[in-house]
């Protein structure tokens, strides 16, 4: 099963945006993983991002799957290939772009499980994300087997909790938090990694591209668009930063529409 197979149309690179490339394939059913993230990358380094070919070495991999199961799929990418985790860099943003895992096989937990996905979705796998506090893991068709992609392996139930329990020793693990996440809320979190990336280091991607991309997720609070206006702002480009207030209102109602127009009032007064 190709990326062909996706279910979505590619956005012409020559017609839209990268962040509006992002926003078709998030609003997209169902969402193709693999294209959003690599819209992520597109849209928030400086340097080229080759999204044909990190899409053909998933192809690749997919198609080197031994067998259609779970366990052939953590097999080929953790102990043939060599994907693994960038413990001494964890907080490299290359970790959260997906072109650069897959060359440089290193990331994270939620970057390495959308390989994982990815891989076994052209495989005829189907796995899904599990946004589990502190720690993204990948579920299985058995819901009492996972993947931790970070460490490349299978574990069960118990072997969940016990992750959970090595980061978030402030509160009782839930058997809720292993439910199935969909791919929406991943690229939230992928792009609220790189929010926080932004806030520790210099290198990490600008804020401004950050809630440029958060902004064009489906249910966007109206909080992330505030910011948005504010960055805007805080760029001299105070204009832009109403008119994306502006634009925002639109999509609400009631008290909401109201702050974000008053919001962009005071910018329009900055060009006065």
């Amino acid at each position: 099963m190709s990326d062909g197979d996706a279910g979505a149309q590619d956005p012409s690179d020559n017609e839209v945006s990268r962040a509006d490339a992002f926003a078709a394939w998030a609003a997209s059913e169902p969402v193709p993983l693999d294209r959003a993230a690599l819209a992520i990358a597109a849209h928030c380094r400086a340097d080229p991002v080759d999204e044909a070919a990190a899409l053909a070495e998933l192809d690749r991999l997919g198609a080197s799957v031994s067998e259609p199961t779970p366990n052939a799929v953590v097999d080929l990418l953790f102990s043939q290939e060599g994907f693994g985790p960038n413990r001494g860099r964890f907080a490299d943003p290359a970790n959260s772009y997906l072109d650069l895992v897959v060359s440089r096989r290193l990331g994270i937990p939620i970057t390495l499980s959308v390989v994982t996905i990815e891989v076994a979705r052209r495989a005829g796998v189907v796995l899904h994300g599990v946004g589990m506090p502190g720690h993204f893991l990948v579920g299985t068709p058995d819901p009492e087997v996972f993947i931790d992609a970070f460490d490349g392996c299978v574990i069960d139930r118990a072997g969940a909790a016990a992750i959970f329990a090595r980061f978030e020793s402030r509160q009782a693990f839930d058997d809720s938090f292993l439910q199935p996440t969909p791919p929406e809320a991943i690229l939230l979190r992928m792009l609220n990694n790189l929010r926080t990336l932004h806030l520790r280091q210099p290198d990490a991607p600008s804020m401004l591209a950050v809630l440029e991309l958060l902004t064009r997720l489906p249910g966007c609070p109206i909080d992330e668009f505030m910011r948005l206006g504010q960055a805007l702002a805080t760029l001299g480009r105070p204009d832009d930063g109403a008119r994306a207030l502006e634009g925002a209102a639109e999509q609400f109602g009631g008290s909401d529409a109201d702050h974000l127009r008053q919001a962009a009032t005071r910018l329009w007064a900055q060009l006065n």
